[in-house]
């Protein structure tokens, strides 16, 4: 039995720009204590888990964050919503609707798995990707829903064809230094989770600030 969309009645646009404005610019980071905190962590799950662990974590999440947004109707889903920051999450990013959260959330994905491609063939793209780089747009519709389905559908298919993440080559994240294509692997799954808990907030309203 299908559930009824739940209903959040949009922001005006004016109110928006003015709390935007007030956040920090995209690209500030999180704190450096919280940083080596979240890098500890990652390294550690990495450490304790195959890729059959790591799929588990991105899978489950990647489901949590559709079932919830695909309860909303259209004008819950471009709803920007002020939260608090969440542990590992930017302070520019709290203002966001669930349509941006899963185009960011998609933005990232599409990222890592190239980068993960491109370690396991023993190479190390020279770019680097500043998190400013990966917000998504307010404009966010409801094909971000099926954007994100095929996105995690498309991690399914070619890591099917993939053999040990635990490589050789490896690249650099600006907040976690150094990491293998197992790494950044296990990071999606936990950058997932961060936003499914920030949905979660946007959906309840609670930790506005």
């Amino acid at each position: 039995m299908m559930n009824a969309p739940v209903n959040l009645k949009p922001d005006p646009a004016d109110r928006a720009d003015d709390v935007q404005a007030s956040l920090e610019k995209p690209g500030a980071g999180i704190p450096w204590l919280e940083s080596k905190l979240l890098g500890s962590g990652l390294r550690l799950f990495a450490r304790r888990s195959d890729r059959a662990g790591a799929w588990r974590k991105f899978a489950d999440e990647a489901e949590q964050l559709l079932m919830l947004a695909e309860a909303l109707d259209e004008a819950g889903g471009r709803r920007r919503v002020l939260v608090s920051r969440g542990f590992g999450m930017e302070d520019s990013s709290r203002f966001w609707s669930p349509y941006m959260i899963l185009q960011h959330v998609t933005i990232v994905d599409r990222g890592v798995l190239m980068l993960i491609r491109a370690l396991m063939a023993g190479k190390s793209p020279e770019k680097q990707t500043s998190t400013a780089d990966l917000k998504p747009s307010p404009d966010a519709g409801p094909e971000s829903i099926g954007v994100f389905r095929e996105t995690v559908e498309s991690w399914r298919r070619h890591l099917a064809d993939l053999g040990d993440l635990k490589t050789s080559a490896r690249k650099d994240h600006s907040w976690f230094g150094s990491l293998d294509a197992h790494q950044w692997f296990c990071l999606a799954g936990i950058h997932h989770g961060i936003h499914r808990k920030q949905l979660e907030r946007v959906l309840t309203g609670v930790g506005r600030s």
